[in-house]
């Protein structure tokens, strides 16, 4: 059980309006002592507990804040159950989870993100205009309330997505503006501040970071600049292209780890455009399988694993236990699913469908 005795002490001396030297006269102590407590450097002896407690009027449960490390335990004991459910795409599981949460504790910050981003996080299918407007007035609800930089970042970020999905244009365009740009984030100044510091191993760390989250972000900004230019399929070619070569260079040894997940993605729309545009049968079949090979190495990563030997050298851990998805489905069986020739596949891919190599496709993504 986590002892909270420093900060309800800062908190009730500030709400008191008293000093340091008002408790230590009253308990016949020295300032020196209460200035240790508030800076967690000691703790009062036991006898005093009762008599600090009095002077403030609370209980010595509220003073050492035992309900409020209680209260964070379950708290967390929701979070880690809310991981897993999105770490196996049962994000309406997550939603389920925080609402009761929210029973337990009406208002509580943590709560209310932990239902936001469960909301924000279920697919487009599952979510009703009522979802978007719940999900735009809990954020706001944290930024006029919590002053935690943590939980006002994320709600500022999930506002600017969904705004948008309830009218609000302008307003999530404002905030966004209002946002730093990339060159200022935390991975950033880190970097430098381990050069400054001669700190190369967690400057290395920081770097990888950096990389791997630039890696995540360019996979959004290459889909989005093909959304920017349909009109010109060919360059949304090479914008495929030039993503995969990309993670080739990165992952020079071909363990693409979590990254398999965007690659098929990228692999299936290139053998999607190749067959639409160009009716070539070749890379057609190439891209296809490797969409295949990227989906099926995702499915069998294991939680926790090391990259050994691309340019980030060994030793690099990855958590899989930190992602989200936002299907229970394997990657492998969505892809099935989206060659599937019954109604339910992408119908371009017909004209290969009774090709011995599409079908050992199928079979091999468990068809």
């Amino acid at each position: 059980m986590e002892i909270r005795l420093s900060e309800n002490l800062q908190k009730l001396r500030t709400e008191k309006k008293c000093t340091q030297e008002d408790i230590a006269n009253a308990l016949h102590i020295t300032p020196q002592a209460v200035s240790k407590w508030e800076r967690a450097e000691s703790l009062p002896d036991i006898a005093l507990l009762p008599r600090l407690a009095c002077f403030f009027n609370v209980t010595v449960d509220d003073l050492l804040g035992v309900e409020e490390s209680r209260k964070r335990e379950k708290i967390s004991e929701y979070k880690n159950r809310s991981r897993k459910l999105h770490n196996t795409g049962k994000i309406s599981g997550a939603v389920k989870l925080w609402r009761k949460a929210l029973e337990e504790f009406p208002e509580d910050t943590e709560c209310l993100d932990g239902l936001m981003n469960s909301l924000h996080f279920l697919s487009n299918d599952e979510k009703s205009p009522d979802d978007y407007r719940e999900i735009v007035s809990i954020a706001e609800k944290i930024l006029s309330r919590s002053t935690d930089e943590k939980f006002r970042r994320n709600a500022t970020q999930i506002l600017v997505y969904d705004l948008p999905l309830v009218g609000r244009t302008e307003e999530a365009e404002k905030l966004a503006e209002s946002a730093p740009t990339m060159v200022l984030s935390s991975q950033v100044f880190l970097e430098y501040i381990c050069k400054i510091k001669g700190d190369n191993e967690k400057g290395r760390q920081v770097c990888i970071d950096a990389v791997l989250t630039f890696l995540e972000m360019a996979v959004n900004l290459f889909y989005d600049l093909c959304i920017f230019n349909k009109d010109d399929p060919e360059y949304c070619i090479r914008i495929h292209e030039t993503y995969i070569r990309l993670c080739d260079t990165i992952f020079d040894d071909g363990f693409y780890g979590f990254y398999n997940c965007f690659l098929q993605a990228r692999h299936y729309w290139l053998a999607k455009l190749y067959t639409d545009l160009h009716n070539d049968e070749e890379k057609a079949r190439y891209h296809l399988k490797k969409a295949a090979e990227c989906a099926l190495a995702y499915d069998r990563l294991p939680q926790k694993y090391t990259y050994r030997s691309s340019i980030f050298g060994g030793g690099y851990e990855y958590d899989m236990s930190c992602t989200s998805r936002n299907s229970d489905k394997t990657v492998a069986f969505e892809l099935l699913c989206q060659l599937d020739g019954k109604g339910l596949g992408d119908s371009v891919f017909d004209r290969w469908r009774e090709k011995d190599w599409f079908g050992d496709i199928v079979k091999q993504l468990g068809g």
